[in-house]
């Protein structure tokens, strides 16, 4: 539809212009007034028509398909307009650069102090293994107030203190690291017999 109108205003344009015009004129200069302005009027006489069946072709080709446009039915339409929603478009590779400076390692900016939230994936004894999205996790020791509540996918607050236990031992010029992170645990967020518990107490009450 734009491209067909598109051509209907150029032709129109180049009529108003009087483009055609300035190229019979040109073709005087090689020629007598006499037969210059027979040629310009027999080429004005040929080549306007011409543009007339062009336009009405133009303005027909309009119609039939604004007629067919509105032809379709609701559900056509709808089917035109979500049949590519689920199209992928290509996005560019991001590089290191981006990802490291758009990533949380950098938000976190100095970690020494900072408050972070931590899973407990693994416990043995009083022995909390704890994960909190560092190349490292950390091991805290089992609270006396509510320990029961600190199992396997409990949810931890923590502020870390060193994201890797590493030093020099006598004579050595590398450092050895233990493969932890230092921190200490503040309190519990969230723990599944925690929940339970609610879950088994809303179900216990009694129904008036």
């Amino acid at each position: 539809m734009n491209k067909i109108r598109r051509l209907e205003k150029t032709l129109i344009h180049l009529r108003s212009l009087g483009v055609l015009r300035a190229s019979s004129s040109s073709t005087r200069c090689f020629s007598t007034s006499k037969d210059s302005e027979e040629q310009s009027k027999n080429s004005l006489s040929s080549v306007e028509p011409n543009i007339e069946k062009e336009a009405a072709i133009v303005h027909e080709n309009a119609e039939a398909t604004e007629e067919s446009q509105a032809k379709l039915s609701g559900f056509a339409r709808s089917y035109e307009k979500f049949s590519h929603i689920d199209d992928k478009k290509l996005e560019s590779p991001q590089t290191f650069v981006s990802l490291i400076r758009n990533s949380k390692f950098v938000d976190l900016g100095d970690p020494e102090g900072k408050v972070v939230r931590g899973e407990i994936y693994h416990v043995v004894n009083d022995d909390l293994y704890i994960d909190f999205g560092w190349k490292f996790h950390c091991v805290c020791q089992r609270p006396v107030k509510n320990g029961q509540y600190y199992v396997r996918g409990s949810k931890v607050r923590l502020r870390i203190k060193d994201l890797e236990l590493s030093s020099k031992f006598l004579g050595a010029e590398t450092d050895i690291t233990l493969l932890e992170a230092d921190c200490t645990l503040i309190g519990l967020i969230s723990s599944p017999l925690q929940i339970a518990e609610q879950k088994m107490k809303i179900t216990q009450r009694p129904r008036i």
